[in-house]
């Protein structure tokens, strides 16, 4: 089974840290951000294929082919237009894969949550925050599948958001890509267009830690064994 990381972003909310150095390989305890990603996917995950964009050879020199018992591959995206623009630079390596898993380069998962997420042939893995304003915000039906989001409300303090992990497959690839207000094509947005035919379960999260910004960067730092 195949895991994607999307990892081409330039991490300009973290400032100096990302000015010499992919938001990806920014250490956490003398590791880069990724290879916490790496060591937590499910046992399942054979290959991986890493989306690279800004200072992208620099994690392709880090990580090679190849780690501990993955195969890597890199795709170069020029232009970054979002998490949908960057999965669809993948899809000629997708497109006859039965499911997949998607997660983010800096964003820190549970190996237990990675794990229960590839169980479901659709699945997208949500978070309760209690700083919900800062992340999408996500609706869910009596079935427990993915229904609604609502990116970023200033109205919402607490709540189950997007934690940016999902498990999708080849059909994911005929709809066509939703476009956001800012000009992004967005994954999630673009996965709930599939709810009447494939609906993604909503996988509730034991923990999850975004590193977007010097702050949780810290806040990772200071949290990193809940995740090892």
């Amino acid at each position: 089974m195949y895991a994607v990381i999307l990892a081409g972003g330039k991490g300009t909310r973290m400032g100096e840290l990302t000015k010499e150095t992919p938001k990806p390989l920014v250490k956490i305890k003398d590791k880069p951000i990724m290879q916490y990603t790496l060591d937590n996917l499910p046992s399942g995950i054979t290959d991986v294929i890493v989306i690279v964009g800004y200072l992208g050879e620099q994690i392709q020199e880090y990580f090679g082919d190849s780690y501990k018992s993955l195969q890597i591959q890199y795709i170069h995206q020029k232009d970054q237009n979002g998490t949908d623009h960057a999965l669809r630079s993948a899809e000629h390596l997708l497109k006859e894969e039965e499911r997949f898993l998607v997660v983010m380069g800096d964003d820190l998962y549970k190996s237990q949550d990675l794990q229960k997420l590839i169980q479901y042939q659709y699945s997208l893995l949500a978070y309760y925050s209690f700083t919900a304003k800062n992340f999408g915000l996500v609706g869910v039906d009596e079935n427990d599948n993915f229904e609604s989001i609502i990116e970023k409300s200033p109205n919402h303090s607490e709540g189950l958001v997007n934690a940016a992990a999902y498990v999708l497959g080849k059909e994911y690839f005929d709809v066509p890509p939703v476009l956001l207000n800012n000009g992004e094509h967005a994954l999630p947005h673009t996965l709930l267009t599939m709810y009447n035919t494939h609906p993604a379960r909503v996988v509730h999260a034991l923990d999850w830690q975004p590193v977007g910004t010097p702050d949780q960067l810290g806040e990772a730092t200071e949290r990193i064994t809940e995740f090892i």
